[in-house]
């Protein structure tokens, strides 16, 4: 099953905060899809920096549902291959969050 949640910063306590959910898709060996409401109640209280999930197939790079979906939802996407154990993000054209964070979180990659 692909793992999934979200990466954000708490501003208030001034770290990363990783907060993994449970994959709701009706597929979660192919496909994630993470609770909306889930989405909305960590961006109200924390900064978003990323959504990520897991690959069990193949790697790490993007699949054309990942940039569908992480172009709709303006947020990037951190995705992690079990099969090499490399880590991508998808940056979106449009994206909704601090920038700087995101920078951060890939020079520690």
């Amino acid at each position: 099953m692909e793992v999934c949640g979200f990466l954000g910063y708490d501003d208030k306590k001034k770290s990363y905060v990783v907060e993994p959910k449970k994959n709701i898709s009706d597929n979660p060996r192919q496909y994630f899809m993470l609770d909306p409401v889930d989405y909305i109640l960590f961006k109200d209280e924390y900064s978003l920096i990323a959504v990520y999930h897991s690959h069990i197939k193949g790697n790490e790079k993007p699949s054309e549902f990942d940039i569908k979906m992480s172009e709709n939802c303006c947020d990037p996407f951190l995705i992690y291959s079990l099969n090499n154990k490399k880590v991508h993000i998808y940056e979106p054209q449009n994206m909704d969050l601090d920038v700087n964070r995101l920078e951060q979180v890939k020079d520690k990659l």
